[in-house]
């Protein structure tokens, strides 16, 4: 009986596995054009191209007897405060591919013939933008209490666009930091913003192909009223802390190469 159950339990975790990996190389077996919106953001959100970091603290004060509503809570009302980042490389083609094809599902049946063949071209000329020298590194930032977020976005745009944040660096399995050679955050009220890396460094890949990993290293800004944190240690807020973001070269295979 025992024998039994342990090959019945055997059976169910191999099952999970092949079940794993059949939802995850969804964009080996099907073409882009039909994916559907969960994969598109299974691409965008979680996938060997994106990578999300996030940092929460539990609010003591929601602990505390006596405590109610917002108060008891974060600066939004939150019991659990997070800031968080998902670090997208742009660059590769199947995250180009799911960003098309999610505005595909959006909107594209109810464009006219000819906003259809504008959108197409424009398409196409996503798909065709030349990546050769240079890897673009796409960032969404955000957190569930607004003042966090507001926060956040305050220091992410105040950077010039001619300037690099400090210790913002690709650093490759060899221990090269590479910084970004353009730092682009728009002001039009998204929070983002997109690094381009050179591809190429002494005229040798930054990202070298047999390579295993690499990592995205930036510093998240401190967060939230530090001064009355400083009086009250129950209120939530969040330090100037490094953000360091891994990424599996051999995962991000896409057409039978890396793609980044």
């Amino acid at each position: 009986m025992v024998h039994r159950r342990s090959v019945v339990a055997v059976l169910a975790i191999l099952s999970l596995a092949v079940l794993t990996v059949r939802a995850e190389d969804f964009w080996v077996k099907k073409e882009w054009k039909q994916w559907s919106k969960d994969e598109c953001n299974k691409i965008l959100q979680d996938s060997p191209w994106t990578k999300k970091w996030a940092k929460s603290s539990v609010n003591v004060s929601a602990a505390l007897p006596g405590n109610s509503g917002a108060s008891s809570e974060g600066a939004g009302g939150e019991r659990a405060p997070e800031v968080h980042y998902i670090v997208q490389f742009r660059s590769s083609l199947p995250v180009r591919e799911a960003v098309v094809r999610l505005q595909q599902i959006q909107g594209y049946s109810k464009l006219t013939d000819e906003e259809k063949k504008a959108f197409d071209a424009k398409a196409e000329s996503y798909f065709n933008n030349s990546y050769d020298d240079v890897i673009l590194v796409h960032v969404d930032y955000g957190s569930n209490v607004q003042t966090f977020e507001r926060d956040m976005a305050v220091y992410w745009q105040s950077i010039r666009e001619d300037s690099v944040p400090v210790d913002f660096y690709l650093i490759n399995e060899r221990g090269d930091r590479v910084s970004p050679a353009r730092f682009v955050s728009p002001k039009n009220g998204s929070y983002a913003f997109d690094l381009i890396f050179p591809r190429l460094k002494d005229k040798e890949p930054v990202i070298r192909d047999s390579d295993k990993q690499f990592s995205i290293q930036f510093v998240n800004p401190a967060v939230g009223n530090q001064n009355s944190a400083s009086l009250d240690p129950s209120i939530a807020v969040f330090g100037r802390e490094r953000v360091l973001v891994q990424f599996r070269v051999d995962k991000m295979i896409f057409h039978g190469k890396p793609s980044f």
